[in-house]
């Protein structure tokens, strides 16, 4: 049977969504149908030129998701078009924020000074009131500005957005990148010992910067030292909560080499259990997963918790940080869901499981890097989504690849994470095997997988659902031999 044609098939949603009384410009509504990001763009730039005369900041919203869909298929000048177009159009720091970056990331010839045209003007007429927004358009001002070989002029703007920015690596690596520039090398030092923690030194450039400003200092053994220690520290902390759960921490290579980490947890028992993946969202500890496995592996399911690319373990220099996903996005992604299936075999090497058929999850970003992982592995048969937020311009594929798969799936939503995680929740179970899942949401506060750990029900409720759908297989007993008769 053939497809329905994209733009009448829009026109149907659009449609449904204007009965059931729902707002949605027909770019957003085009982010959940759209099957592929190749049909997300083309449809988004046929609205984008349908609509430009009549509604130019509809066509800018389209244009920005165009170019949010382009940056993370690595193609930055379709992009950069993309994005350009969006601030004309529509003119929110959504798109500036996007150009800009892009632009500072790039750093091809003028796109330092393009960059600072856009933001100095926005900077310059940003209302006093809205203090998180204007301190997100002053500090690109300011690394624009260092990048455009002016560090002083950086260092007055950054000065009082410091306390703010530094809490996030990327913005502590720029930090200090200004102040190795103006000799401050304490501030170097300071900024950058976490950022060599969390990439557990596998970040060259920030090791490069931290040797040479500690070297200034003549205290490079001392730092060195020092990041050593919080890692050591940082790991012990690890290994009294792995053994807490029962579990133990594990090394071993992807398909590709690249080395990954994660933290095996066996049920109890010699017998071969069944085996569960969880992708651990980028930014989130291990504590919010363990009333999560404590659960399972009390239910007789032997868990691996996987570290994604740029997190925890799983870090290299091709990829030290969660920040090394951005531009490449769509690839990166791809890479961890088939990373999913090593987990699985480092599993089976640690305890018994079974291989056949198992269980993959995610919470929050890596939900769809779970569903994704189902498309490369078939085994997995049975999905668990909490609080699933893929980025907008991967709901469609998400929802596509659901449709494709028709696997159980249950999805946990908890009510701090309700607003955001509803509508595509919605989106994603009624593409799917709506039969054989489920939707729960939760009274229990906490975000993504977090919230089993206020209530214990909430692992009840899915661990009976999952053994509907992936029961344990028993082995076959063995025939005995038959005995010999004498004579």
């Amino acid at each position: 049977m053939r497809r329905p044609a994209l733009l009448p098939l829009l026109a149907l949603v659009l449609a449904a969504a204007a009965h059931a009384g729902l707002p949605a410009s027909r770019a957003r509504v085009l982010l959940t149908v759209a099957d592929s990001p190749a049909a997300l763009r083309a449809g988004l730039l046929a609205i984008a030129d349908s609509i430009e005369a009549a509604d130019r900041y509809g066509a800018g919203e389209a244009h920005y998701f165009a170019g949010l869909s382009y940056d993370r298929a690595a193609l930055p000048e379709s992009a950069l078009a993309c994005y350009r177009r969006a601030v004309m159009l529509r003119g929110g720091n959504e798109e500036l924020f996007a150009l800009s970056d892009l632009l500072l990331r790039r750093r091809d010839a003028g796109d330092v000074a393009e960059a600072l045209r856009w933001l100095e003007p926005a900077l310059a007429g940003s209302p006093d009131g809205d203090a998180a927004a204007r301190a997100a358009l002053q500090g690109r001002v300011a690394w624009a500005q260092f990048l455009a070989d002016r560090p002083d002029s950086a260092a007055a703007l950054f000065e009082p957005l410091e306390p703010r920015l530094a809490l996030r690596s990327e913005w502590r690596y720029r930090l200090a990148r200004v102040a190795m520039a103006r000799g401050d090398y304490r501030r170097v030092v300071d900024m950058l010992i976490p950022n060599a923690v969390l990439s557990r030194t596998s970040d060259l450039e920030v090791l490069d910067l931290l040797e040479r400003a500690s070297d200034k200092l003549g205290m490079l053994r001392r730092v060195k030292d020092e990041v050593r220690r919080a890692i050591e520290v940082r790991d012990r902390v690890e290994r009294a909560h792995a053994a807490a759960l029962g579990g133990q921490r594990v090394r071993f290579s992807a398909s590709d080499g690249f080395p990954l980490g994660g933290l095996a947890v066996p049920a109890a028992g010699t017998r071969r259990h069944r085996a569960a993946v969880i992708v651990v969202a980028a930014g989130d500890t291990l504590l919010a997963y363990d009333s999560l496995v404590v659960a399972l592996r009390a239910h007789g399911v032997s868990v691996m918790l996987l570290d994604p690319r740029g997190s925890g373990w799983s870090v290299a220099p091709a990829c030290p940080m969660p920040e090394a996903w951005v531009g490449r996005q769509q690839a990166t992604h791809a890479r961890v869901a088939l990373d999913v299936r090593d987990a699985l075999r480092a599993l089976a090497r640690v305890t018994p499981v079974d291989t056949g058929a198992y269980l993959a999850a995610g919470a929050g970003s890596s939900a769809s890097i779970a569903v994704e992982a189902a498309t490369v592995d078939r085994r997995i048969r049975a999905l668990l989504l909490v609080s699933p937020t893929p980025a907008p311009v991967d709901r469609g594929t998400t929802c596509s690849r659901l449709a494709r798969l028709q696997l159980p799936a249950f999805f946990q939503i908890a009510p701090e994470d309700y607003t955001v995680t509803w509508e595509i929740t919605d989106a994603l179970y009624q593409a799917g095997n709506r039969a054989a899942s489920r939707v729960a949401d939760s009274a229990s506060p906490g975000h993504g997988a977090a919230q089993f750990a206020a209530d214990p029900a909430l692992a009840r409720r899915f661990t009976a659902w999952l053994d509907g759908v992936l029961p344990a297989r028993v082995a076959p007993r063995a025939t005995p031999r038959a005995r010999r008769r004498p004579g």
